[in-house]
């Protein structure tokens, strides 16, 4: 009876050391599993550098007077360099953004013009849509995502854009070399007649192009229309003008409609208005009217003839096109 119940004892602690050896096992397993998961999380997340660098930030032109004066004094110093650059990357999935925006302005290339055009960024591997805009002006830019992009008053400026989707990984090339495209369609004015002393603004109303750009398609997602002004300084009164404004096109390169140009005084009473109708617009083209503005007051009659079609020749080979 009692090597039965010795028997039963030893029995009993031998199955009571493998339950506690199995839970101690358990426990291990389960707190090298908890700890594997930052681990595993942390690799992911894991930062890496990656470059970008313009190579066309120099090529500049169309220059007007549509810019502030801050802005025509700057570009005086430096004739063919964008005023502004900004990068911004999002994640190609859920568009959401990757990283703060980084922008480099005309005070970062008189500091260091050689890293002006380069964007070192640290990210995790993974899948992006990258944006690089290079602009004019001195309105602040507003990128609510890659298929919205707009600036302050409305205003347009003379802008170019790259926007790519690319896989970051282990293979992927550490410093990237990117060119910019001309965003936008010029409709400019040059006067063979001095511009009158009483002169304050120009204004421009187009029936087509829009003032948001859709850096994934080049194009503006809404084609309304745009009315803008241009102050003109003091010093440029009694001498031939040269004005010149920017659109956003919709849906193809080649667009054409109206244009209504008005000269306005100090109390924005228009002085001086002529009407253009069939205008071609062009994606990196620059629509050209010249001639006589301030001959007659307000005008009726819609123009066609003088208006011509040139090719940038900046930023592509030299073409002009006749209108229609």
């Amino acid at each position: 009876m009692l090597k039965h119940i010795n028997h039963i004892k030893m029995s009993f602690t031998h199955r009571l050391r493998g339950f506690f050896m199995l839970l101690a096992s358990g426990i291990v397993s389960m707190f090298l599993s908890c700890q594997s998961e930052p681990e595993e999380a942390s690799a992911s997340q894991e930062q890496h550098s990656i470059s970008f660098t313009v190579k066309n930030y120099r090529q500049v032109s169309f220059d007007d007077l549509s810019g502030s004066a801050d802005t025509r004094a700057v570009a005086s110093n430096h004739p063919s360099t964008l005023a502004h650059l900004v990068i911004a990357v999002f994640n190609a999935e859920t568009g959401e953004q990757a990283c703060s925006p980084i922008q480099h302005d005309q005070k970062n290339y008189e500091e260091n013009n050689e890293a002006y055009p380069k964007f070192t960024l640290t990210l995790p591997y993974g899948h992006y849509r990258v944006l690089v805009l290079g602009y004019n002006g001195s309105q602040g830019c507003r990128i609510t995502s890659a298929s919205h992009i707009s600036w302050e008053n409305d205003y347009v400026p003379n802008s170019f854009y790259y926007c790519e989707d690319f896989t970051f990984d282990q293979n992927t090339s550490p410093d990237r070399k990117i060119t910019l495209k001309h965003a936008v369609a010029a409709f400019r004015v040059e006067t063979e007649d001095a511009l009158p002393a009483e002169l304050k603004k120009m204004r421009f109303s187009s029936t087509i192009g829009g003032t948001v750009l859709d850096a994934t398609t080049g194009f503006t997602p809404q084609s309304t229309g745009r009315t803008s002004e241009i102050a003109v300084p003091a010093d440029s009164l009694g001498k031939p003008g040269i004005l010149t404004v920017y659109l956003f096109l919709p849906n193809e390169e080649e667009n054409v409609g109206s244009y209504t140009v008005q000269a306005l005084g100090k109390n924005n009473d228009v002085l001086y208005e002529k009407r253009f109708s069939e205008v071609p617009m062009r994606i990196n083209y620059m629509t050209l009217w010249q001639g006589k503005f301030f001959e007659d007051t307000i005008d009726n009659e819609e123009h066609t003839s003088g208006v011509s079609l040139y090719w940038d020749t900046q930023w592509a080979d030299t073409i002009r096109l006749s209108a229609p």
